[in-house]
């Protein structure tokens, strides 16, 4: 068996933007105690299982609705016929199960650590069966919630509030502003990455009967919309260090506006190059593939660019006032 149209089925490109609600999560809730790593560990591994099953899902739905095909997709696996339905749907299934049991050894650990609750056990299990329904039938089946414009709140449910706030009951610690601005943030700048991919796609997606939020929009709005949810990302993610910088100081009984100043300085160069990407993408319309796909590329190593950013402040400030 050839490894190459798996890895290509996978579209690894996308697990940086899969992992980085578990990162983001960790870094908020490493603000308020220390954190216990093979929980973290257990985490992006279940969250590289689940986006590489959607990855799956996808090329399986948009090819049994024949979406790719009539879009000549050369860069699915079944359009492309690198691989076959019968192993791709197989591997949709084994893929799901290792999800599963990852998921649950996840939850186990966190509970077995005495850092998860039952009742917060009982709700993540819930999210999990539900996170793995939401990767298979965002194309796949004939009511695939893909096809009809809800693609944006799964997204930014299950790339931004689900895990930042999930990470928070897994290590022990009580949601609080920061989680849920984390989280908001994320899940704007996650359902970006989805928007910039439906705007690429408008002219065959509504060819093919695949209503996203973008063809509903047209591409005047969609840009608009994406503006939006850039500012809305960045502002979301970085208000959830600089709330607890303020309240920091404020404890102290000193003025934050220094700190402050000097905390957007260090997130500042995120912010300008989102501003650059948005620009370039004004000037491209639908059906550029090529140029979109690294406009694509650029948001998403970005928005887990400014995740990593988060950490190292982060880590910054542990270093210097512990906990």
């Amino acid at each position: 068996m050839k490894i190459k149209p798996w890895l290509i089925a996978a579209r690894l490109r996308t697990l940086p933007l899969a992992v980085s609600g578990i990162l983001l999560g960790t870094s908020i809730a490493q603000l308020r105690k220390p954190i216990d790593l093979s929980v973290v560990l257990l985490a992006v591994l279940t969250a590289v299982l689940l986006q590489i099953l959607s990855n799956f899902a996808n090329d399986y739905g948009d090819f049994v609705k024949g979406t790719d095909s009539k879009a000549d997709r050369q860069d699915r696996a079944l359009a492309s016929g690198s691989i076959d339905v019968f192993h791709m749907k197989r591997a949709v299934i084994i893929t799901g199960v290792l999800a599963f049991f990852t998921g649950i050894s996840l939850i186990y650990r966190s509970f077995q650590m005495q850092l998860l609750t039952l009742n917060s056990a009982y709700f993540l299990f819930g999210m999990g069966l539900f996170s793995l329904a939401a990767a298979v039938f965002y194309t796949i089946g004939k009511r695939a919630y893909g096809y009809s414009g809800w693609g944006d709140f799964f997204v930014f449910v299950f790339f931004g509030l689900l895990p930042v706030l999930g990470m928070s009951l897994l290590l022990g610690v009580e949601l609080d502003l920061e989680s849920y601005l984390g989280g908001c943030g994320l899940g704007f700048l996650s359902v970006g990455v989805l928007n910039l991919n439906n705007y690429r796609d408008i002219d065959t997606d509504k060819e093919n009967g695949k209503i996203t939020l973008a063809v509903r929009l047209g591409p005047k709005k969609t840009l608009w919309y994406q503006r939006l949810l850039l500012i809305l990302g960045f502002g979301g993610v970085f208000l959830s260090f600089a709330l607890y910088v303020k309240s920091l100081f404020d404890l102290g009984g000193r003025s934050s506006n220094l700190e402050l100043f000097l905390v957007f300085g260090v997130f500042s160069p995120i912010a300008v190059l989102l501003a650059r990407y948005y620009s370039e993408t004004k000037l491209l319309l639908p059906g550029h593939r090529e140029e979109l796909n690294k406009q694509l590329k650029n948001l998403s190593l970005t928005t887990m660019l400014l995740v990593f950013v988060h950490l190292g402040m982060v880590s910054y400030i542990i270093s210097l006032i512990g906990y």
